[in-house]
């Protein structure tokens, strides 16, 4: 068999790289390429609509977000954390402060992502209630990303006008 040029190798890699359009991740951080390492995480803030959560007159509410992800090929996994901004004891403290599973595809460098939110008695505070939020961040390869967001709890109705804004944390030591 005849060795393969440098230049033909080099090519078919670059091509690979500009077609997965993947979050970025060193080879550590990939599920695909079966190594270990922490995933990569993005902290930030979400700022939406619910009328029943809403800390402000507007029904506007935010919430810090944290995104912990994996990535195999197009498909991320992972887990979402939320912590309402406001008081404890109010609406918002409750229904903004929960833990789900991060599932999405990544298409174009663009991430195409759900958050499900189970009714946990054990660990919410909220524990007969379930919510579902979807959204998109179009350059998940980015240090900072931002993105859009909708979706609905079962208990108190739609968010909407959800607006995503996260930093790449760096890697624990």
């Amino acid at each position: 068999m005849k060795p393969v040029p440098k230049i033909i190798t080099v090519a078919a890699l670059a091509a690979l790289a500009s077609c997965g359009g993947g979050m970025g991740m060193s080879a550590q951080n990939s599920t695909s390429n079966n190594t270990s390492g922490p995933p990569p995480t993005f902290e930030g803030t979400g700022v939406d609509t619910n009328s029943n959560t809403g800390s402000s007159p507007t029904g506007t509410g935010t919430t810090v977000v944290t995104f912990t992800m994996m990535q195999s090929g197009e498909n991320v996994t992972g887990t979402v954390t939320t912590q309402s901004t406001d008081a404890a004891g109010t609406c918002a403290s409750c229904h903004r402060s929960r833990t789900g599973t991060l599932s999405g595809t990544i298409s174009g460098g663009t991430l195409a992502w759900t958050a499900t939110f189970p009714a946990d008695p054990a660990h919410d505070p909220t524990p007969i209630c379930t919510a579902t939020l979807s959204g998109t961040i179009p350059d998940i390869a980015a240090n900072s990303v931002s993105g859009t967001y909708s979706g609905s709890d079962s208990c108190e109705g739609q968010y909407t006008n959800g607006s995503l804004t996260m930093a790449r944390m760096a890697p624990g030591p």
